[in-house]
């Protein structure tokens, strides 16, 4: 990878220059913390029927091949001033056009709030730097587009620390999901959840009043930062395993008549009682209370930012994805509550990944889709081949996972270049007359 990285650090090292050269002509308001106006916004006012990701390609001129290039931020590149230009210099290089910035990571804030708590780690106060809105600030001077990646569910993932007073989950604990025994996940040791690939504690989606807190946590966010879109994260349960609440499970057996415990152990005399027909229409409407729980969430969030982009980062397999983690996010596009979502395809290998991207096509539409890439664990050594199939799928653009795999490296950008952008064709060896082609969880963090 080190040889095709350095064919092109040239023109890397010529864009940092560029970049830096733009920076030094073009100060920051005084202070670091820019009053915005909302006239600042690309997506103010979006078209009423063409997909938005089509509507992006139109409007954004800065396109290499007519494919939308997305990276996915985690939140510790956002701590200093000095990160988040590095961020965006890296952006430019790349000829990235679109960010999704986790600014909710655990139920925190890195940006000013009077809802969410301020990240902890966070070094200075919010008064004196906000990461979002600086960040904002530098990505509009160069026409990128900042998308607020939020993660729903997940609130909590540290067990040795306790979460501020004024923390979601310091102030409703009783929200939390439950294992089948009742078990709340904050008691669960968390060995046990990390063994089964969870990654912290859940609120149960089935809680009403965490719908409205979400709703005001993004209410706020684009009343006062001109964002141009909302990036979901975590819209779903952790497994089937830990997806009991009281409320819920209470609801469901009034309602249905069958405690739904009995359907996650076993399930023998259960269905001796009821019969196996039966068993499977009870097991059918658990699923779909389920799916309609966090359906009403991502219908919630669509209502409190109107004339925003909305979007979510989902599990790759949409079958997967509805029936062991309710997520039904096929639906979410067909009711418009999402204008387009992104397959979290980490895993998959090229040859599989070209056969995906075909499934969503047929599902929701090639411009309700960009296909999520990891360049992170030896997964960027497929990133070239991924790419190249996924065009000749004709694919609207890619997001890759994560910046933040990249940052160290200081080859990362050429090899950006290299694997995923086709050759500049605005220098003196164009090709004259040729009719030759030119030849990357969240829900990680």
């Amino acid at each position: 990878m080190r040889g095709s990285r350095t064919a092109v650090c040239v023109s890397v090292v010529i864009a940092v220059l560029i970049a830096s050269l733009v920076m030094l002509l073009e100060p920051l308001p005084p202070g670091g913390a820019p009053v915005f106006s909302q006239e600042m916004s690309a997506a103010d006012s979006l078209p009423p029927d063409a997909p938005y990701l089509q509507w992006f390609r139109a409007t954004t001129s800065i396109f290499p091949n007519d494919e939308v290039r997305a990276l996915w931020v985690v939140r510790d590149a956002l701590t200093t001033p000095e990160s988040i230009t590095r961020l965006i210099d890296f952006a430019v290089q790349t000829r990235t056009q679109m960010l999704f910035v986790q600014v909710r990571g655990r139920g925190d804030a890195f940006y000013n709030s009077a809802i969410v708590p301020p990240a902890s780690v966070l070094t200075a106060p919010l008064k004196d730097f906000d990461p979002l809105a600086y960040l904002i600030t530098l990505a509009r001077r160069e026409g990128i587009s900042v998308h607020a990646w939020l993660n729903v569910f997940l609130v909590w993932s540290n067990p040795s620390e306790t979460p501020p007073a004024s923390h979601l989950f310091a102030q409703h604990p009783e929200w939390l999901l439950t294992d089948a025994s009742g078990r709340r996940m904050d008691h669960v040791p968390n060995r046990e959840w990390k063994h089964d690939g969870i990654e912290g504690y859940f609120v149960s989606p089935a809680v009403p009043e965490m719908r409205r807190h979400m709703a005001r946590v993004v209410r706020e966010l684009v009343a006062n930062y001109p964002l141009d879109g909302i990036h979901l994260d975590y819209i779903r349960y952790p497994s089937r395993k830990y997806a009991f609440d009281p409320a819920s499970r209470a609801a469901f057996l009034v309602r249905w008549g069958v405690d739904p415990v009995e359907l996650n152990g076993d399930r023998s005399k259960l269905q001796g009682v009821i019969g196996g027909a039966a068993l499977a229409i009870v097991d059918s409407l658990l699923a779909e209370q389920r799916a309609a729980d966090v359906d009403s969430m991502v219908a919630a969030i669509r209502e409190a930012c109107p004339g925003r982009a909305l979007s979510a980062a989902v599990i790759a397999d949409p079958v997967e994805a509805r029936q062991q983690k309710a997520q039904d996010w096929a639906d979410w596009v067909h009711e418009r509550w999402v204008d387009f979502v992104v397959p979290m395809a980490y895993n998959a290998p090229p040859l599989e990944l070209e056969y995906k991207a075909r499934i969503y096509h047929r599902l929701v539409g090639r411009d309700r889709v960009l296909i999520g890439l990891g360049v992170f664990g030896g997964r960027e050594d497929f990133l070239a081949e991924s790419v190249e199939l996924l065009r000749g799928v004709g694919v609207s653009g890619f997001a890759l996972f994560s910046y933040n795999a990249l940052a160290e490296d200081p080859y990362a950008a050429a090899f950006i270049e290299h694997a995923v952008l086709p050759p500049d064709t605005t220098g003196d060896d164009v090709d004259n007359g040729s009719d030759t082609e030119d030849p990357d969880d969240p829900d990680g963090e």
